[in-house]
């Protein structure tokens, strides 16, 4: 399989990054087990994005602190998973082997701006979620954005995890709009847009919900 075909390569997308996995596997400065690891585990987040089954995915998204047993230990390597190659794409993002997706192609990704990371909302179920996180926080909780299709992902679980509690941790839940923005509706009818960025990414709850970074 060609790297630019490889699971690696579109895991990354998922952060918002084009990797050149070529580029990565010839950097004396990046360990081949460290990469070699992370190909493994993007293999393992596609096989588990291609689970229809709503129960198995409600379980296997909700937070490990309250599972037990395999279906812990399951979690946990999803989360894991996710974590290794949100660590290998930092290194590939300083070493310029990472670049930024935008509309219209890529550009140079600055790691001064945003890192790759990996996210759960605070006390609820859901995720993990793939994303790129800004240096300053928000009264301690990271200030996520995410890509589109990770973004309807999120707002999908939200709903989802809604009607399975008959409430929505933070806010209620939010919808995508034809126009491709964000809508959120916070507690008292507060109704917030969030539109895509230059990098047609969305910071969705990023100031407003209590995003923690995976470990936590």
């Amino acid at each position: 399989m060609p790297p630019s075909q490889s699971p690696l390569v579109r895991v990354a997308t998922q952060f918002g990054y084009d990797l050149d996995e070529t580029s990565l596997l010839t950097d004396p400065r990046v360990a081949t087990t460290d990469t070699q690891a992370a190909r493994l585990c993007a293999v393992l987040i596609e096989q588990v994005i291609r689970i229809t089954d709503s129960n198995l995915r409600y379980a296997i998204s909700r937070t490990p602190d309250y599972l037990h047993g395999v279906v812990a230990d399951s979690v946990t390597a999803i989360e894991r998973s996710y974590r290794a190659v949100a660590r290998l794409l930092a290194m590939a993002v300083t070493n310029g082997a990472a670049r930024q997706l935008a509309p219209g192609g890529t550009h140079t990704a600055d790691p001064s701006l945003w890192r790759p990371g990996v996210v759960r909302i605070a006390s609820a179920d859901g995720g993990p979620y793939p994303c790129q996180i800004e240096p300053r926080d928000w009264n301690g909780w990271v200030r996520p954005r995410f890509t589109r299709d990770v973004a309807a992902q999120l707002i999908a679980d939200l709903k989802q995890e809604w009607h399975r509690g008959g409430e929505h941790p933070g806010s209620l839940p939010g919808q995508l709009l034809e126009g491709g923005e964000v809508l959120l509706l916070h507690d008292e009818g507060v109704q917030e847009v969030i539109s895509a960025d230059d990098d047609d990414m969305f910071a969705v709850g990023a100031g407003t919900w209590m995003w923690e970074e995976w470990p936590y």
